[in-house]
């Protein structure tokens, strides 16, 4: 069952999810959302907090959490997944198609944390700042805000084009320190799809960071991908330079 729990002062939704989730539990969700924005003009940000890993009882509930996505997934700024669960934190499955939606997840101990960013209002882009003093077969950057699609198509898309012009295999370095604030799905997207595309281009991959969905991601899915993958803490930055040019 999804409970649902309204924070106008605040602009936000709260739905928390529990055990099994059937039709009427998307179809309530999705009539609570419709009814805010009609009566106060405005698209809340939503957090759904998932104690434990829920499911769908049938197909039923699996064509209208479709559905509740597919009506919504241009209207939502911000979705904040709270939750332990390991495998929602690698593939929040409720949230990831809300494709202009700024995602993050939180465990469960940090709730009153992710209430705040979803309540917050920041229409600034999200930026990639990158970092210098490294060789020309490096790509090294700190994201500092929101990933983006735009990141991707902008600058990284292009920045790896052209080292490949000139390179056999490249490297990169990537920093999701305390100025991450998350990704769009849209942005992971990009990401899975780059991979992809260069899955044999790349010979060494660096990522600094403390973040434990980042960290357990890298530890899953590293021995699956052809280059070096190599994990520092946020204080490790100057090893994970060193490293990266070796």
């Amino acid at each position: 069952m999804i409970e649902t729990t309204i924070d106008r002062e605040n602009n936000l939704i709260i739905a928390t999810a529990r055990d099994t989730l059937v039709e009427m539990d998307f179809n309530n969700l999705s009539d609570c959302i419709n009814d805010y924005i009609n009566s106060t003009d405005r698209a809340p940000g939503i957090v759904l907090n998932a104690e434990s890993l829920p499911h769908w009882k049938n197909s039923a509930a699996l064509f209208a959490h479709i559905k509740l996505v597919r009506d919504h997934q241009k209207i939502l700024p911000k979705v904040a997944l709270v939750s332990d669960s390991a495998t929602l934190s690698l593939m929040p499955y409720l949230v990831d198609i809300f494709v202009k939606a700024k995602l993050r997840h939180f465990p469960q101990s940090e709730f009153d944390k992710a209430v705040a960013w979803a309540a917050t209002v920041d229409d600034e882009a999200s930026s990639l700042k990158m970092l210098d003093g490294l060789p020309a077969d490096v790509i090294a950057y700190e994201v500092v805000g929101t990933l983006t699609s735009r990141d991707y198509q902008d600058v990284l898309i292009p920045l790896v084009t052209d080292k490949l012009k000139v390179h056999d295999r490249i490297k990169i370095l990537v920093v999701l320190g305390e100025a991450f604030d998350g990704a769009t799905a849209s942005a992971m997207w990009d990401d899975v799809r780059l991979g992809l595309s260069h899955i044999t281009a790349f010979s060494k991959l660096a990522i600094v960071s403390d973040i434990g969905w980042v960290r357990q991601g890298a530890k899953i899915f590293g021995p699956l991908i052809p280059a070096q993958l190599h994990v520092f803490e946020n204080n490790g930055i100057e090893d994970a330079k060193e490293w990266i040019k070796s």
